[in-house]
């Protein structure tokens, strides 16, 4: 059992959403339904991959699971590139009418935004306050 806590990693999935849809609402306000779920489309490519490789990559915890945890950063990696890849593809098939620019930029924004915010969350793996 490992004293250490989890980082707070839910936080950048949250910011990843939340700014995916202010930008979809503010597209759909502005522009209309097509760019509105493009941009959203485009959010969601980037923010479902990272909750998967968040929730791969910190399953375990301690130097007894360092094995464990190893094979949950590589599992998450690269089912996070798999899944987006896959979301990509289906999205530019799959969709007729969609703004291939917006659902690009969408993505970056969304990364962009989870990027920031992971630098702005204090952890201390040790819970301690000093």
């Amino acid at each position: 059992m490992s004293n250490l806590k989890t980082p707070p990693v839910y936080k950048v999935i949250i910011a990843q959403v939340a700014v995916t849809v202010f930008i979809a609402v503010t597209s759909l306000l502005i522009s209309g339904t097509v760019l509105a779920y493009s941009t959203l489309l485009g959010g969601f490519i980037s923010a479902l991959p990272n909750s998967y490789f968040a929730f791969h990559a910190y399953r375990y915890q301690g130097a007894r699971n360092a094995h464990n945890v190893v094979k949950g950063f590589i599992r998450g990696e690269l089912g996070k590139i798999i899944i987006t890849v896959v979301l990509f593809a289906l999205s530019f098939t799959l969709i007729t009418n969609l703004n291939e620019l917006a659902v690009i930029l969408g993505f970056i924004v969304a990364h962009f935004t989870g990027v920031v915010t992971s630098g702005f969350i204090s952890y201390n793996p040790s819970g301690n306050n000093t």
